[in-house]
């Protein structure tokens, strides 16, 4: 079985110039945003699965040898499988938590401008005692009512009622954000262990087995 290295820091590098540089062209935000959440999945599942205990990898490394030392390919490809099978759950649980986030992006996108979240957070952390006020020295306001305008038939004062509405409700929003982050991880979290119990459970099943095995074939 392949031995396993820690997932280079370069390579991340990588991945974090091309989304600049596809940002930098200009291209569409939908299309940066999946492709952002691909590579992002790519590292996070490649980071975990390389980083399974040292122990579980030595034990799997150790089936893929008879007793006698010579290499067996058929149980060489179970081990890989197996891992493989770690990988395929934590690309299930990201996906699923990708499919949750653009969701919600979307959602938050037919009634606010997803470009300029950067700006509402800023307001947040900078004054979050007068937010309005944040919010209306950057701009926001007017952006918001400039793009409702251009998106929508709402009439001025539905378009600042909404607006009113949206800066009075900001606290949910952000605990319904923070609530959603924390099931994320949560389920991230819980599949990863799972999937490491069972591997565990696998290879020492397979132990047994190859020991079984190799001893009766001895003994014959």
């Amino acid at each position: 079985m392949a031995q396993h290295r820690q997932f280079p820091l370069s390579a991340i590098m990588l991945a974090v110039a091309v989304c600049a540089l596809l940002f930098a062209r200009g291209l569409s935000f939908w299309f940066l945003l999946l492709l952002t959440q691909f590579i992002a999945i790519s590292l996070c599942v490649e980071i975990l699965t390389r980083h399974i205990p040292a122990k579980l990898i030595d034990a799997a490394r150790d089936n893929c040898c008879r007793m006698d030392g010579t290499r067996s390919h058929r149980r060489s490809a179970r081990e890989q499988r197996a891992i493989g099978k770690v990988r395929s759950d934590l690309w299930a649980a990201f996906l699923m938590v990708a499919l949750f986030c653009t969701g919600g992006i979307f959602m938050v996108n037919t009634v606010f401008p997803v470009s300029q979240a950067g700006n509402v957070v800023s307001a947040m952390v900078d004054n979050p005692g007068n937010f309005r006020s944040a919010l209306k020295d950057r701009g926001v306001d007017d952006k918001f009512f400039k793009w409702s305008r251009s998106s929508s038939r709402l009439s001025n004062a539905e378009i600042r009622k909404r607006q009113n509405m949206l800066w009075t409700t900001w606290p949910v929003v952000l605990i319904l954000m923070l609530v959603g982050c924390m099931g994320c991880g949560a389920l991230i979290r819980y599949t990863y262990l799972r999937a490491l119990r069972e591997f565990h459970a696998g290879v020492d099943r397979r132990t047994h087995e190859y020991l079984n095995l190799d001893t009766g074939r001895l003994q014959g």
